[in-house]
């Protein structure tokens, strides 16, 4: 699980690095690190579904929301393979099959909103706490140091 702290309002930062596995587009298995620093509001849920799906920071899915959020502001693998990652990082989380899938729904019929809102900029901000590396590689030289793939 990700240590995080709060910050004002209902944003979170990450206080350690965090790492999961992702598919980059082709089928490319990496590893993708996220550094302290970065930004979250969670899992972004409609405060009026908290009551079905829980609140955007319960422990099991605030993993899979870290994640997703670098995945989706980094655009550093293709939209598909965010949104995949973020159903296994749940299923890894402990997350129920109904809600993981109901929410995995939910970012692909509506995370294009997000995905289209983030500014060359945003993105560019984003990046400087994200780094990739080919999974099997063990981190050593194939780093694109929060470069990304522009998608």
């Amino acid at each position: 699980k990700p240590a995080v702290r709060p910050l004002k309002g209902t944003d979170y930062e990450l206080a350690q690095a965090f790492a999961f596995p992702a598919t980059a587009g082709g089928g490319w298995r990496v590893i993708v690190t996220v550094r302290p620093g970065f930004r979250t509001d969670g899992a972004s849920i409609p405060r009026l579904l908290w009551r079905v799906f829980g609140s955007p920071y319960d422990p099991d899915v605030l993993a899979a929301a870290i994640g997703h959020d670098a995945l989706y502001r980094g655009r550093v693998v293709p939209r598909r393979d965010a949104d995949a990652a973020f159903l296994r990082m749940m299923e890894a989380g402990g997350v129920g099959r109904r809600r993981r899938r109901l929410m995995w729904l939910g970012v692909r019929l509506f995370g294009w909103i997000a995905w289209l809102g983030h500014t060359p900029e945003s993105v560019t901000g984003a990046r400087r706490y994200i780094s990739l590396s080919f999974a099997g590689d063990g981190g050593s030289g194939s780093e694109n140091n929060g470069k990304g793939t522009g998608r």
